[in-house]
């Protein structure tokens, strides 16, 4: 059967086979063919569980699936843009800039958020309960394949709120300086919300939005398709001719679409269905091509090089047969739950030099998180990544939330340490930099004796989080804010009457805006992390694009077209190169959903973890510590014992002759 929510995740190809376009159509006509409960949901699914369970991290991630051109991310944590690259994870309040001519696409849980070029977009709350986007200035179709009961898919522009009531195709376009939002619904439904204005789209009707106190609505003819327009249906005939997989892992598997163009399935007595890589290097094996990086809440995170490199490295567990790696994905028939990295750290006195090492986690091992975790998350971690035949088992395991059963497991047979041991130096792994291009040699005795960590014992170094550096950034340099002002009737659940909408007559024509064909530029002011907004800055009177004129008929809003009239005389004339200036303010977004409180900054993370624990990600506690300026205190939950990190070397006083040279390290040659 075809599976419509299969359709979520999948890395952008340029060809798109024949029998795409036919399936392409059925996308919106099929109903969601998982399994599912009564409700419509997955068994035992629980979208409030992360709240209940005392700050679980979230069991879903963004991931940067496509980039296509000069793409820049902006993690949440620190304020400044880096290169964005494929697979990287994506979370609450990361931000995504997308350059001339360039295409990019994230994808998280049921949904896929496709972004155009001169596009600035927030992953404003990705929870189980909540994904929001903020998009500040330009294009994106948000494409959703389902909606569990409890969830909520929001996407917030400077005008208006788009909310999701049913899944399906929604394209919007801001135009920051002209003040405008377009929404067009394209497949689905979804509500429109601004200051005294609420109305509920149906598929074919496009929307023009302008001002906000209040907000004015006029019906449109949907501009004629672009770019952007024709990366969503490729992308989808993508998603449609890959839809196969389901019946190998669970159709909500992030990057499971990956795996039919690069490897094949085969079908093993003891595991199921065992996915094998094609294509790589005699001596390839697991977590080895890639980098450290660190994403809160989960801290250490694995980043892998290969364009199929998320799923595999973030759910199931690995293994080998004869000379082929092999990766087990969870039962089909439970919704997995991510993890930052499914590997055993190993470390302390018995490396010299400061090595940190590690192997991935073989079928049937228990993954011990490394950060905050109740007992209910850590049963669902590992019950939904390890392949298992008893549903009846897998559920009451997957709803456990009194005791950890993964708690006393016995891992000391590790069946990938010997074979599968990957090492470099502490400093180099701090910093994150590939693992493949500095290794450190281990020899057997080494890999056998080296104890278990339940965490690199070292701090991560901010390159971790900030990566290479950004080819372009945009123009509106601070942070797009929320403004929270919903409407009293809205909150109350009352109808607002549509205001200023026509709703009868022929709807006015209206063009996109043209995009500049210059590149912003790359030098960023000095701003702080989330600078208090001032007062909107208003755009220079300069328009860059021709519009239609709207066609005169009587409607009982103007205030789009009286804003036309009063530009000069549009030409087509490029604008000159805008420059990021330090007073510059970024205009709030209107948003219903309230997503969570933000982080501190990694500089303030890391100066904590420094003096509690290093290497050890902050708890919940420790967080909501440090941003109310107080210590951060001692972590929630204990840990195993464990070496104490080596202490940082105190800097070298000055020598009239050079200094002795360092202890040996084996590598490899």
């Amino acid at each position: 059967m075809f599976h419509l929510n299969r359709l979520t995740h999948s890395p952008y190809k340029k060809t798109m086979p024949a029998a795409a376009g036919a399936l392409v159509m059925m996308l919106f006509a099929l109903p969601c063919a998982r399994a599912q409960d009564a409700n419509g949901q997955q068994p035992g699914y629980d979208p409030s569980a992360q709240t209940q369970a005392g700050g679980d991290p979230p069991s879903q991630v963004g991931r940067i699936s496509v980039t296509s051109g000069n793409v820049s991310v902006e993690p949440a944590s620190v304020s400044q843009f880096s290169a964005a690259e494929v697979n990287y994870p994506l979370t609450t309040g990361d931000r995504l800039y997308a350059d001339t001519g360039a295409l990019t696409e994230v994808q998280t849980g049921q949904v896929a958020l496709r972004a155009g070029q001169m596009t600035d977009v927030t992953l404003t709350a990705v929870t189980d309960a909540l994904t929001q986007f903020g998009l500040a200035q330009g294009s994106v179709h948000l494409r959703s394949f389902g909606l569990d009961s409890g969830t909520t898919l929001e996407l917030d522009t400077p005008n208006v709120a788009v909310t999701v009531l049913q899944p399906g195709d929604i394209r919007v376009d801001v135009d920051a300086a002209n003040d405008t939002t377009v929404v067009t619904v394209v497949a689905g439904q979804a509500q429109v919300d601004g200051n005294g204005l609420e109305i509920v789209m149906q598929p074919g009707e496009s929307l023009l939005l302008s001002g906000s106190s209040p907000v004015s609505a006029q019906n449109i003819r949907a501009p004629r398709p672009d770019a952007l327009d024709r990366f969503s249906k490729d992308r989808d005939g993508v998603y449609a001719s890959e839809a196969g997989e389901g019946q190998y892992l669970n159709t909500e598997t992030i990057g499971a679409e990956d795996l039919a163009a690069y490897g094949s399935w085969d079908s093993d007595p003891d595991y199921g269905s065992v996915w094998y890589p094609s294509g790589v290097a005699v001596d390839w094996q697991p977590y080895r091509n890639g980098h450290w990086a660190w994403v809160a809440p989960w801290g250490w995170t694995w980043v892998e090089a290969e364009p199929w490199g998320f799923a595999p490295f973030h759910y199931g567990r690995w293994y080998r047969r004869g000379d082929r790696w092999g990766w087990v994905p969870g039962p089909v028939f439970v919704r997995p739950v991510y993890s930052p990295a499914l590997v055993v750290f190993l470390g302390g006195g018995g490396f010299a030099g400061g090595v940190t090492a590690w192997f991935p986690l073989g079928p049937g091992e228990a993954y011990v998180p490394w950060y905050h975790a109740s007992s209910l998350y850590v049963n669902r971690v590992n019950v939904t990544n390890i392949y298992s035949r008893n549903q009846g088992q897998v559920r009451s395991i997957y709803n456990q939330r009194a005791a950890n059963i993964y708690a006393n497991a016995d891992n000391h047979g590790y069946a990938n340490r010997g074979g599968a041991t990957v090492a470099m130096e502490q400093r180099n792994f701090a910093a994150g930099q590939r693992a493949d291009r500095a290794p450190v040699y281990l020899d057997a005795r080494q890999v056998a004796g080296a104890p278990v960590l339940p965490h690199p014992l070292v701090t991560p170094e901010r390159s971790m989080v900030t990566g290479g550096p950004a080819l372009a950034v945009p123009p509106q340099m601070a942070r797009p804010i929320l403004a929270s002002h919903e409407d009293t009737a809205v909150r109350a659940g009352a109808t607002v009457p549509a205001r200023g909408l026509a709703m009868t007559g022929q709807p006015a024509p209206v063009t996109r805006p043209a995009e500049p064909s210059q590149q912003p530029s790359s030098q960023r002011p000095t701003t702080s992390y989330r600078q208090p907004m001032g007062q909107p800055t208003q755009p220079q009177a300069q328009p860059s694009v021709q519009q239609a004129q709207p066609q005169p008929e009587p409607r009982p809003t103007t205030s789009y077209r009286q804003a036309i009239q009063q530009q000069t005389q549009p030409t087509v004339q490029q604008p000159q190169e805008q420059v990021p200036a330090a007073s510059q303010t970024a205009r709030p977004l209107f948003n219903k959903a309230v997503p969570p409180e933000p982080r501190p900054s990694f500089d303030q993370q890391r100066q904590a973890i420094q003096e509690t624990d290093p290497g050890r990600p902050l708890s919940p506690q420790q967080l909501n510590n440090i941003r109310q300026n107080q210590p951060a205190g001692q972590p929630q939950q204990r840990e195993a014992p464990h070496a104490a990190p080596e202490s940082r070397p105190a800097p070298a006083p000055a020598r009239s002759s050079p200094p002795p040279p360092p202890p040996p390290v084996n590598k490899h040659p």
